[in-house]
């Protein structure tokens, strides 16, 4: 039977993806049927999960280790991540800076050893809390950070380390500010992605956001078979932000002097879209 104009307008868009060696691999919808359907660990959970963390297992816990190689770029990423914040939550920071706010809390998702929070986040919030499942960057970003940590002139702190990854982890109710998902939810299928947002939305205080910075693949999305992620497009992006989450993506942005050679990086901020009561 033919589909109606109607039912055409509302199927979800579908993402066709190729692999790290450029071979097709079917679409969206059919690669996460493939995940789920296929192995399971101990605990039930798609052996995808695993194997990401096999793999950043092996990693050496320094800014080379976590960035492939392009530790290099650590300080133009910090000065654009700065940028993005004061443009979506400059008002938010404004408030903080002349006291009619209180201390203002971040937390750092994916955080590896703690390079986006030590680099960037640490300078803006009063407090950050790191998210990081691979147990030999979460010690060594508690050794840089953490309690034994030299104490900052500004006083703020790095105030907790949770050893779980973003498919399990539960915020505290409104204690951030800001969310910041850096180089990490390309591990996440599509339905654990939707789900870790509407988690990390309850995380948020008022007026908080959350922000969102990765690859982009020029069409679709690309698998890196080595570390079990996905690079989606901006397209597959959008549709996640807009279409599955219905939330608003208040700006996004590419990131500007990255060598040619990498993935483009785009930044996101992105919120729940307030219902009326």
């Amino acid at each position: 039977a033919r589909r109606t104009q109607a039912e055409v307008r509302t199927m979800p868009p579908v993402f066709k993806g190729v692999d790290d060696s450029g071979n097709s691999i079917g679409t969206n919808v059919s690669f996460w049927k493939a995940v789920a359907a296929g192995s399971k660990d101990a605990s039930g959970k798609p052996l995808w999960y695993k194997k990401g963390i096999d793999y950043w297992d092996t990693v050496d816990a320094t800014d080379d280790g976590v960035l492939g190689g392009y530790g290099h770029v650590s300080s133009v990423d910090a000065k654009e991540n700065a940028e993005f914040l004061r443009d979506t939550l400059g008002d938010v920071l404004e408030q903080r800076r002349a006291g009619t706010r209180g201390p203002l809390v971040a937390c750092d998702c994916g955080a590896g050893i703690g390079r986006v929070t030590s680099s960037f986040l640490i300078h803006e919030f009063d407090e950050v809390d790191l998210v990081e499942p691979v147990r030999h960057f979460v010690d060594k970003a508690e050794a840089l950070l953490g309690a034994g940590a030299p104490a900052r002139a500004d006083g703020h702190v790095v105030k907790n380390f949770f050893a779980v990854p973003l498919e399990g982890f539960e915020p505290e109710p409104e204690r951030y500010d800001a969310v910041w998902i850096q180089w990490c939810v390309g591990h996440l299928t599509d339905d654990d992605f939707v789900s870790f947002f509407k988690r990390c939305a309850s995380g948020l205080r008022e007026d908080g956001l959350i922000f969102v910075k990765e690859n982009n693949a020029k069409d679709g999305f690309v698998l890196d078979t080595e570390d079990s992620s996905l690079t989606r497009s901006h397209k597959y992006f959008m549709h996640l932000f807009e279409d599955r989450l219905g939330w608003e993506v208040v700006k996004h942005r590419m990131q500007k002097d990255f060598p040619q050679e990498l993935f483009k990086v785009r930044m996101y901020a992105v919120k729940p879209i307030k219902r009326a009561e």
